[in-house]
């Protein structure tokens, strides 16, 4: 049962699996197919003493290579139907996540219907704050890994700040967010995607469940760089700090796009 189960959620990638085997099993066949053919047509036109038809090659070769066109045939069915299945998977997903999506902004519009804009503000606030380690960003240039962290003494004072999409609290300066928010467009710009957990990787945040699938990809024209807005709030003490939104939700696994 296990077995079954197992295969039934993983069979895009059994099928790919078998249509890479099948792929080195149809070089493999054809190898010793074509001496043997070879062999065959050698005797079959010393045996009529004349050049043979191409029929009668046919005849002679055709059942040599069945291996061959059994083997080459379920590579070519492995393949396609991995592909199938993979875009179906990929449709669920998408389906799945354009509901969960709509869901909350649902959810986000009703509690400001029923409680108003400051109830929903205080069910951000009312999160409990995390002190974050000063980050040390890196990035690869041509051979080389150069440190672009800059000198903290240069930045200005620690803020409080608010990540709407891991829903914490955490101290950092105003320079550190923004040249994270910077290296963050320019991964995704460079990279053509951008996970999660290296969004946090350069806030200096522990990572979240999953942060290593989710993250941004460009899917439209229009989808240049990751937006990030700024508002400020304040906690019932009447601290301020500063709530950090990502305009474009992350798709929940990136490698089934």
């Amino acid at each position: 049962m296990k077995s079954k189960a197992f295969i039934q959620r993983n069979s895009a990638t059994v099928l790919a699996i078998a249509g890479a085997v099948g792929v080195v099993a149809t070089v493999i066949t054809t190898t010793r197919a074509a001496p043997k053919a070879l062999r065959l047509l050698k005797e079959a036109e010393e045996l009529e003493k004349h050049e043979l038809t191409i029929w009668q090659k046919m005849q002679v070769a055709i059942p040599v290579y069945i291996p061959v066109i059994l083997t080459g045939s379920a590579t070519i069915f492995c393949i396609l139907s991995s592909n199938i299945l993979n875009k179906a998977s990929q449709a669920s997903l998408m389906s799945a996540y354009a509901v969960l999506d709509q869901s909350f902004k649902d959810y986000k519009r009703k509690l400001k219907e029923l409680y108003g804009e400051e109830t929903h503000e205080r069910v951000m606030e009312s999160l409990a704050i995390e002190q974050v380690d000063a980050p040390r960003i890196t990035a690869v240039c041509m051979c080389d890994v150069i440190d672009l962290s800059g000198d903290p003494s240069l930045c200005g004072p620690e803020l409080l700040f608010y990540d709407a999409l891991s829903k914490r609290f955490f101290n950092s300066t105003l320079e550190s967010v923004l040249s994270a928010e910077y290296h963050t467009n320019r991964n995704y710009i460079l990279a053509g995607c951008q996970v999660v957990n290296e969004w946090y990787d350069f806030l200096g945040l522990m990572h979240v469940e999953n942060g290593n699938d989710m993250g941004w990809v460009p899917m439209d024209e229009g989808e240049f760089w990751i937006d990030f807005n700024h508002k400020k709030a304040s906690l019932e003490d009447g601290t301020p700090f500063w709530i950090i939104e990502i305009m474009q939700t992350p798709y929940p696994d990136i490698d089934m796009l």
